[in-house]
């Protein structure tokens, strides 16, 4: 209790010397020790939200650090190149990306079914791994957040090291320099917002701490973590494989990601389950054979 207690105050501190108090952290650091002290008492609980106490600490540190460690090499062609070459699509003008492709045919209902999707990454996330955790009573399924943390830290590490920025920066910018002052955009989220009338993506992307930390993509990576975890369980399967096109198709429809960042952020994911997974049993879907025929033999 003690540690949490200081380890809240150095975090506030920390803030507050190099003028980043906000509310937000304030709670943050009252949320963490009150999970510390519900620990015993509702033990479950807390270990199941406590990966996810971590990760906003990391995205924290994250925006803390990009401004530090941004005046550096940015790849702003690398992955265009990659995407030209391996997935480019032929017009009268030339090969464009899929992104691009996608800017200049847009459809409303996709728009709506896009921003859905996009919105929804993370909630669904954590509905599926919810129901596997306390809905199936999977004591292994604790793994599943934990494994989101892992591939945070990871997908953070990448994107301070290898910066790379979305396809709508290289549409607004070109692959010249970086333009390390260019301001975060909801980019083909904005039409979502437009149809309803509301601000939510443009509200939610100019806050961003790091517009240089396309690939991997996150989106991409936590929805198909999802899929392993599900055809492992053997539980909702068709739901978040369906849920993870989606938000693929919607990573590159709304000109936030190239193709290569999805394929990267699933590559991680992968990586990240046999990290966590290995000890995860699956549960057969059928009796082991002495004991069917004990069942038998009972008339069972």
């Amino acid at each position: 209790m003690v540690i949490a207690v200081v380890a809240a105050g150095a975090f506030v501190s920390l803030h507050a010397a190099f003028g980043g108090i906000t509310v937000s952290r304030v709670l943050f650091a009252g949320v963490s020790v009150a999970a510390v002290l519900m620990l015993e008492r509702w033990r479950p609980v807390v270990m199941f939200f406590l990966p996810l106490i971590f990760v906003i600490a990391a995205y924290d540190i994250h925006g803390f650090l990009v401004p530090r460690a941004i005046p550096r090499t940015v790849h702003v062609s690398e992955l265009r190149t990659w995407e030209l070459a391996w997935f480019g699509i032929a017009t009268p003008a030339g090969k464009v990306t899929p992104a691009a492709w996608f800017q200049i045919h847009t459809w409303p209902v996709l728009d709506v079914i896009c921003g859905l999707a996009y919105l929804g990454f993370y909630p669904m996330f954590l509905a599926f791994a919810a129901w596997w955790r306390f809905g199936q009573r999977r004591d292994d399924a604790q793994r599943v957040t934990w494994a989101l943390l892992w591939l945070h830290l990871a997908s953070y590490i990448v994107h301070l090291v290898y910066p790379t920025p979305p396809p709508w920066y290289v549409d607004h910018y070109g692959v010249g320099p970086a333009v390390l002052t260019a301001p975060a955009e909801a980019a083909g989220a904005a039409r979502f917002d437009e149809l309803f009338g509301i601000s939510l993506f443009t509200n939610s992307y100019s806050n961003a701490v790091n517009i240089f930390g396309a690939c991997p993509s996150l989106h991409v990576g936590l929805t198909f973590l999802a899929v392993l975890f599900a055809w492992r369980f053997r539980s909702l399967r068709i739901v978040a494989t369906t849920f993870w096109a989606l938000v693929a198709l919607a990573s590159v429809y709304l000109n936030h990601h190239y193709i290569v960042d999805g394929l990267t952020g699933m590559a991680f994911a992968i990586g990240v389950y046999y990290l966590v997974g290995h000890k995860i049993h699956r549960q057969p879907d059928r009796l082991p054979r002495k004991a069917r025929q004990v069942l038998a033999k009972s008339g069972s």
